[in-house]
This record gives structure tokens, sequence and C-alpha cells, in this order.
């Protein structure tokens, strides 16, 4: 019993400092090499605009589309490893950032809704990076196999649990054989972290009719508060 709850620490421990890493990377990436970009982007347009050779003045406008899309995937990719809207304004507006971006570069029809009862939840750092990890892994998996054109999120906060249903009316798969063929991938793996913050993951899918993704995670203090320290 001793080993299994140090092993639950250390694994715990294991995936705050992931994310504590992935956050200040993004942040980097955010403040200091995307800043570094836009300013390119501005001497740019100002070179275009200030030179009378028609020829280079095309040539830098080029250049500046360039660097302008090199910035867009620079916000992308620090998004993605880590959304500093996450920690700044919770779980409810990373998940509207993350459908927004989904919309922009694929066909698909996804919403999010979000449905509160009484006070507001407090859903814990980890607690909340789990269910969202869930929602882009989700995303990710209906964007490359499932074939889906609808989508639907749905984040439910109650007093005592926060759960996050993804609904799509793809191809569907077996989930036995999903879970033999690639069994510490993607979502199944999510099951691992989601249970470290005592939550859980439910899929319900079968092949010819869609799947529903289903997350769940208790409200309260830090879940590594309680955790017994590694010696």
């Amino acid at each position: 019993m001793a080993d299994a709850a140090r092993l639950r620490t250390l694994a715990a421990l294991t995936i705050r400092a992931q994310d504590d890493e992935r956050a200040r990377i993004a942040r980097e990436l955010h403040e200091s090499t995307a800043q570094s970009v836009a300013a390119l982007t501005y001497q740019l347009a100002a070179a275009a605009r200030d030179t009378t050779d028609p020829t280079l003045a095309a040539r830098l406008q080029q250049m500046r589309e360039l660097a302008g899309a090199i910035l867009e995937e620079l916000r992308s990719m620090a998004h993605a490893m880590y959304p500093s809207v996450l920690d700044d304004l919770g779980l409810e507006s990373a998940l509207e950032w993350l459908v927004r971006k989904t919309e922009e570069h694929t066909q698909l029809d996804i919403r999010l809704d979000a449905v509160r009862g009484g006070e507001r939840a407090e859903l814990s750092r980890e607690g909340a990076a789990a269910l969202y990890r869930v929602a882009q892994e989700s995303i990710r998996n209906i964007e490359r196999h499932s074939g889906a054109q609808v989508v639907r999120l749905s984040l439910v906060e109650r007093p005592h649990y926060v759960s996050l249903d993804v609904v799509d009316d793809g191809h569907g798969f077996d989930l036995h054989e999903a879970a033999t063929r690639r069994p510490g991938m993607g979502l199944f793996a999510m099951r691992e972290r989601l249970g470290l913050v005592d939550g859980v993951l439910e899929i319900d899918s079968a092949p010819g009719r869609g799947t529903r993704i289903h997350a769940s995670v208790p409200t309260g203090a830090d879940h590594l508060a309680y955790l017994p320290l590694v010696n």
C-alpha cells in the first residue's frame, strides 16, 4: 500500500512538473519569440511603405506576410503546449479558445455548451488541466480518424464535480481493438492522468455510431495537498 501511494505521488508530481515546464516554454514562446517576430513584421511593413522600388516593396510585403504566418503558428504552438488562459481565466475560456481554433482550421461543426449549477465549482489546476487535455486529445482524434461532421462539447459544473462530454457523429471504433492496438496512447492514457485527481474517463463507441467521451473530476482543494510525501 505504501509503495502504491509513493508511486501515485511520484506520478502526480511528474505531471505537475511537466505542466509547469510546458507553461514556462509556452510563456517564452509567447512573450519572447512571438514578440520578436511581431516586431519583425512591423519593420518589414514600414520598409515596404518607405521604399520607392515597387519590386522591392512587393518582396518585402511577401516577407511580412510570411513573418505574420510564422507569428500565428508560434501563438498556436504556445497555446497547444499550455494555454495560459487555463490559469488566467479558467477551463471554460480555454475550451472556448480550443473550439474557435478548431473551427478555423477544420470543417467541423463544433460547439461548446456550459452548464452551471449553483455556486461556482472550485476545480484544482491539475483537474482543469486534465479535462482540457481530454478535450484536446478527443478533438485531435476526431480530426484524424473519425470522419465526423458534428462535434458537441458539454461542460457541466456542479458544487462537487466538473464533467466534460465530447460527442461526435463519426465512424466510431471498436473499444477493445483500439485498447489492444495502442494501449498507452491518446485517450486511454488520459485515464491514468484523471485517476491521479480522482477523476474518471468513460469511452462509449462502436463502429458506425460515433463516439462519446465522458470525463469527470471532483472539485475541492489542490489534489497534491493530501498525497503522501516521497521519502
